[in-house]
């Protein structure tokens, strides 16, 4: 099983020897013996250098395979390296994605050397400059830009009058939450449509919100849970019922907030509601109940 996650301190010295023999192997071919050497003093050596990067591993097995470095706030890509027994299994894209989901950045730029160009380009950056080489190290001046864009059209088109597209805008959403953290910047627009007059708004804003549970650093979900819990007594039962199915999220990844979550659903009054709903919303109290079990032992 294929594990990314940030390394430990400990663990510096084992990324660094990944790094150094992937580098040894591919990319010092193109290199002059003065860029081997600047990149080993100031890459590999270079104490004060590394400590100013935030630097994740992909383990297989706990051995790792592969490492990225960020500097500047996960705005430049500073190391990116796979073992050459691992290439072409995709561990290169779930490494970007990690930075991409902790960085903040509009804009990442990276120096790559000319064996890693390709790459890059598959990966979605750009060429910036020609090709230029600095203590003998030749490198491409390269950027990813986000599409944000495309996210801010979403999110307003949330609120459009056609339901159809504002629907297909919400699943498109979901659906890059689940893959990336892009969405977790809108959070708090989330928190403002749950207080909305409007049903279908409150619906689309609490299931946007749980879905921000994954990426919540910066603990925005903590900070408005209890408010935005109130839709579990919501005067639509359907939106109770798509309350309850969001909140997997929440009880899946925010492990402080499940007591909180349970107390909730546990004082649900479903009978409030036509007969018919009792037995759905009952199950799909049951069901949220469960899974807080589960995960809980």
């Amino acid at each position: 099983m294929m594990v990314i996650r940030k390394i430990d301190e400990n663990e510096t010295k084992d990324a660094l020897e990944l790094v150094l023999r992937v580098f040894m192997q591919y990319e010092a071919p193109d290199y002059s013996d003065e860029g081997v050497e600047t990149f080993k003093r100031t890459a590999i050596y270079n104490k004060d250098y590394i400590g100013s990067l935030s630097i994740y591993g992909a383990y297989e097995n706990d051995a790792i395979v592969g490492v990225i470095a960020t500097r500047n706030n996960g705005s430049h890509i500073a190391l990116f390296f796979v073992d050459g027994r691992h290439h072409r299994k995709g561990i290169g894209k779930m490494l970007f994605q990690t930075v991409l989901d902790q960085s903040a950045a509009d804009e990442i730029t990276v120096h790559s050397s000319p064996y890693a160009k390709e790459i890059y380009h598959h990966l979605g950056f750009e060429d910036t400059a020609p090709e230029q080489i600095t203590g003998g190290i030749r490198y491409i001046p390269m950027r990813y830009k986000r599409n944000t864009s495309d996210i801010a059209s979403l999110i307003q088109m949330l609120e459009a009058k056609d339901t159809s597209a504002a629907y297909k805008a919400l699943q498109k959403l979901e659906k890059i939450s689940d893959e990336t953290g892009l969405i977790y910047a809108y959070t708090e627009k989330f928190v403002n449509m749950i207080n909305s007059d409007k049903y279908v708004l409150r619906v689309r804003g609490f299931r946007l919100f749980c879905k921000q549970a994954k990426w919540d650093r910066d603990n925005i979900l903590d900070e408005n849970i209890d408010a935005a819990l109130r839709i579990l007594n919501d005067e639509k039962p359907t939106a109770v019922r798509q309350a309850l199915a969001a909140l997997s999220d929440v009880v899946r990844y925010k492990s402080d907030l499940r007591e909180i979550v349970k107390k909730a659903v546990s004082d649900i009054n479903y009978l409030r509601y036509k007969d018919t709903m009792h037995s759905l919303i009952a199950k799909d109290i049951q069901v949220v109940l469960g899974l807080i079990k589960e995960v809980g032992e």
